[in-house]
């Protein structure tokens, strides 16, 4: 099964690459040489934070030891799409939505990333990053108002049946406003939806 999924994935022309529990890359296919850079004799074999270096929005080195993402794939949890930016071969930093693929049925669970290059400019993967306060004209509008409310609320550290009762709605109604910010804050948890909020100067 599980090489008949990486037949099925790496033969797309979606960007793909396979990475083991301790984040060794396990599998790159074509287009992953094309768009990265990084030839598969390279790549395979290679930790995926030393190869690419991958960051979330704010230019903090995402890709790690302790990759959250491989850390809900073995807690057997799903993983959301993130944003990320990645280092190619010719030192430059491309941005991607990363749709991630867990597969149980290996012997450790197996993370397949597929990235889609976002049409953003690149820049020199030494360059500084672009400030928060300069991205944050758009934050407020990311959110409804109600959202703003739960998010809030999220802040101070209630329960999800506790904002239910404050705001008057019912718990179900809470979690998926959650689920909302979560996605449009391109966070996964809570707590990484508040710290994102604030950096993005969402009240």
């Amino acid at each position: 099964m599980a090489s008949s999924t990486h037949s099925m994935i790496f033969a797309t022309g979606e960007p793909a690459y396979a990475v083991g529990h301790d984040g060794t890359i396990v599998a790159w296919n074509a287009a992953a040489t094309r768009v990265f850079g990084y030839p598969r004799s390279q790549a395979v074999g290679s930790k995926c934070w030393d190869l690419l270096q991958g960051q979330d929005a704010f230019g903090n080195q995402y890709c790690s030891e302790r990759c959250p993402l491989r850390e809900m794939a073995s807690q057997h949890k799903a993983v959301n799409r993130c944003r990320m930016s990645f280092r190619t071969a010719d030192a430059q930093l491309r941005a991607f939505t990363v749709t991630t693929l867990v597969l149980f049925d290996t012997h450790d669970a197996t993370l397949i990333h597929m990235c889609r290059e976002e049409t953003t400019v690149t820049r020199e993967a030494t360059a500084p990053e672009e400030s928060a306060e300069s991205r944050r004209g758009s934050g407020h509008d990311i959110l409804t108002p109600r959202e703003h409310e739960v998010l809030n609320h999220l802040s101070d550290g209630h329960t999800t049946r506790e904002i239910a009762t404050l705001l008057s709605i019912s718990v179900p109604t809470v979690r998926n406003h959650i689920e909302h910010i979560l996605r449009k804050l391109h966070a996964h948890s809570r707590l990484e939806a508040v710290a994102v909020s604030r950096k993005l100067g969402i009240d």
